[in-house]
């Protein structure tokens, strides 16, 4: 008595999704190969990329073939049979689907992405105030600066009188789209104070252009060593807002 068609189990899927790669893997190769081999038959100009493009669209073709086939029959090799065998082919490459689109958009989020590709890069415009009884002078030697997850900028002081006096203004180039940014206030020879700068991942929206509260800082450092948190107390404030006009 013939046994009954196995249906379809997860063991089944992924051995079919490796046959799928595995036909993808094969089917790009011969096809590459192929192609060449009939660009050189027919004559294919190699200009501009001619004979190329020739052979990317032959190993398009003969992946579209080739892989299907490669999952069918690594099913079949299971013992899937009847509906089930179509059903499983269905359901492997739109898995495979799912797979690759998930690997990209994880690529994509990965990489840095310029905030304001077309236009003029946006300016971080900021205001040091220090702490009471204390004068602008202690600013002199400070270097400003913007650390995020893609890049460090160092900052600009302006060398014209702030509208707000008692207080050093500078801006900062914001290049990369990303919601981690620390505001650091480099003091030579002394605790660097370190503010995380509170905008969004593009701060291009309009509200983002008037000026923060004042803000103390959130971390201390000194050099060669781990970052803490601040303890309180009077000491230095910024305040920023985004500007993305030319200067």
């Amino acid at each position: 008595m013939q046994a009954a068609p196995k249906k379809l189990s997860v063991s089944a899927i992924l051995l079919g999704i490796v046959g799928g790669i595995i036909g993808l893997a094969a089917g790009l190769f011969l096809g590459f190969a192929l192609g060449a081999i009939l660009a050189k038959v027919m004559h294919i100009s190699s200009f501009e990329g001619g004979a190329g493009y020739f052979a990317v669209a032959i190993a398009i073709l003969v992946t579209v073939l080739v892989a299907p086939v490669a999952v069918l029959l690594t099913l079949y090799w299971r013992g899937i049979r009847g509906i089930w065998l179509f059903i499983g082919l269905v359901t492997v490459c739109v898995s495979m689907f799912a797979i690759g689109a998930s690997g990209l958009g994880i690529w994509y989020a990965a990489q840095p992405h310029v905030l304001n590709l077309n236009g003029p890069t946006p300016l971080l415009e900021f205001e040091v105030k220090p702490p009471e009884g204390q004068s602008l002078e202690n600013l002199a030697n400070v270097e400003a600066q913007l650390d995020t997850d893609r890049n460090s900028m160092p900052g600009t002081w302006r060398t014209e009188a702030p509208a707000n006096s008692g207080v050093r203004a500078g801006y900062v180039e914001i290049y990369f789209r990303t919601s981690r940014r620390l505001f650091v206030l480099k003091f030579p020879g002394h605790e660097d104070r370190i503010f995380n700068v509170h905008l969004p991942a593009n701060p291009m929206n309009s509200k983002y252009r008037s000026w923060s509260e004042w803000q103390k800082p959130d971390f201390v450092a000194k050099a060669d060593q781990q970052p803490t948190r601040f303890s309180g107390g009077n000491d230095y404030q910024i305040r920023y807002r985004v500007d993305y006009q030319d200067r």
